[in-house]
């Protein structure tokens, strides 16, 4: 497993140069193969959670120090520093039907792979949860009706459809635009770093998986136009004592894909178009090295209900740091994707049927998708 030195044998985050890899080892197999490897393919990006023990790395956090709150010299907590909230806790409290239906649609992938995915998991354990969720209460998100069909009308208008017949069939992600709101700031299979900076009137939030970097002002400015719509919305924050509160609105109108379904989700993803959402998060610092971080999330087209979720953040240590996250490794990975969808157009069709139908199958199409479950599944015992 590939490391840098000195930076705490943490190895390369970004998978996408395994992809490349994958790419070269398709392009060098015979014909007859291609068919099964390319279907492995596209889902190997999504199935990281299915990688053995022995290629994770644990991130290394402080252990809490003092009660006393590090404060800033204008008095407020100080919240400067690289921060961690991996988790195996899945967003989502899967019922034992759920979980046995992601079991058995991975197995077919991971006796294809090896159970390896496309890369190397960067978790840390549980916590004291059964899922990120902890409201409503039993961890579940409700949809509305809606919400749901938008979901169903924009499965079907995948059909005929492949896995790549153009950019717009990856999600925003994978195009190297952003993770979007809530998914970037909900723990995934790696890259689950935050560094934060501050100032009088600003809080910055540097995320490392897309490099990107949000800048919420905190001096009480208006929001901006109606008109004005972006991928990670238009953030405001205030102080509600010790505790930071920030809300984000205004947000583009094309978060879950547009017209119709991204061939690759992201489960932890929007699911609503993004015009009415509105995400407001909590940072309060219980001590010198932990965040309770709370994030509520509304949409009345899309939840019937607000849910939150609480995801702990722990302060690294100091030989942690923030890697460089090439995205696409100047973006050969669309074009090798784009490729392989022309090397065998009836497996990118079904291949994209199948996931499609799972994904409507699941009940909540587009996230609950049964080959791709919010965290890896234990074995059935």
């Amino acid at each position: 497993m590939p490391v840098i030195p000195g930076f705490a044998s943490r190895p390369y985050p970004s998978f996408r140069s395994e992809i490349g890899i994958l790419f070269q080892l398709f392009e060098s197999r015979p014909m007859t193969s291609q068919r099964s490897f390319f279907f492995c393919l596209t889902v190997a990006v999504t199935l990281a959670g299915a990688a053995p023990a022995e290629a994770q790395w644990t991130p290394k956090r402080l252990a809490a120090d003092s009660a006393e709150l590090p404060r800033t010299p204008w008095g407020s907590p100080d919240f400067q520093g690289l921060w961690n909230n991996s988790t195996t806790t899945p967003l989502e409290r899967l019922t034992a039907e759920e979980q046995a239906q992601s079991r058995r649609a991975q197995q077919a992938v991971i006796e294809a792979t090896g159970g390896t995915g496309a890369g190397w998991l960067e978790q840390a354990g549980r916590i004291e949860r059964e899922s990120l969720i902890v409201d409503p209460p039993d961890g579940r998100i409700r949809m509305t009706e809606e919400g749901v069909q938008r979901l169903i009308e924009r499965e079907n208008a995948r059909v005929g459809r492949g896995e790549a017949d153009s950019w717009l069939d990856r999600n925003s992600w994978e195009r190297c635009i952003s993770r979007t709101l809530p998914t970037a700031m909900i723990p995934t299979l790696y890259n689950a770093n935050y560094q934060i900076f501050q100032t009088p009137d600003h809080f910055v939030i540097m995320m490392e998986m897309i490099h990107e970097a949000r800048i919420v002002p905190l001096d009480g400015r208006p929001p901006t136009s109606d008109n004005i719509r972006q991928w990670l919305g238009d953030a405001r924050g205030y102080w509600d004592g010790d505790t930071l509160v920030v809300e984000t609105t205004h947000f583009n109108s094309r978060l879950d894909g547009g017209d119709y379904q991204p061939s690759h989700v992201t489960p932890t993803g929007p699911r609503g178009s993004g015009e009415t959402l509105k995400v407001t998060e909590r940072f309060t610092m219980t001590d010198a090295n932990t965040i309770d971080y709370q994030i509520t999330v509304e949409d009345p087209k899309t939840f019937a209900l607000p849910y939150t979720a609480a995801i702990p953040m722990s302060r690294s240590a100091a030989d942690v740091t923030l890697f460089e996250y090439a995205c696409h490794e100047g973006n050969h990975a669309m074009i090798n994707l784009l490729n392989a969808g022309r090397a065998d157009e009836q497996l990118a069709l079904d291949a994209a049927a199948l996931v499609s139908e799972q994904r409507k199958a699941a009940g909540h199409p587009g996230v609950r998708e049964p080959a791709v479950p919010f965290a890896s599944i234990p074995p059935q015992p």
